[in-house]
């Protein structure tokens, strides 16, 4: 299974919307929604919110969320992104 976070959900179809079109982004939701493998996590705000505060680092608050759900639910965090691999290997 795939845990797939609310806000990644959000962010990705913004980004398909406007960087291509909103028919690449429905097919995108479309496939989301469909998919068995996908877990689709929904946020804890305002546990987001404190880990974001406790996070002394600049960095979006998605990269947190993500960080904090892959974190709380014992997850292999799959990412590029080597400030986010930072972060959660020093959890």
């Amino acid at each position: 299974k795939i845990v797939m976070p609310y806000c990644v959900i959000n962010e990705v179809s913004s980004v398909l919307t406007y960087k291509w079109n909103k028919n690449i982004a429905n097919n995108f939701l479309n496939f989301i929604k469909n998919n068995e493998d996908i877990f689709i996590e929904n946020n804890n705000i305002f546990d987001e919110i404190d880990f974001f505060v406790w996070i002394d680092e600049k960095v979006s608050f998605t990269d947190l969320a993500v960080i904090k759900i892959a974190f709380d639910f014992w997850l292999e965090l799959i990412t590029f992104d080597k400030q986010m691999i930072k972060i959660f290997k020093s959890l």
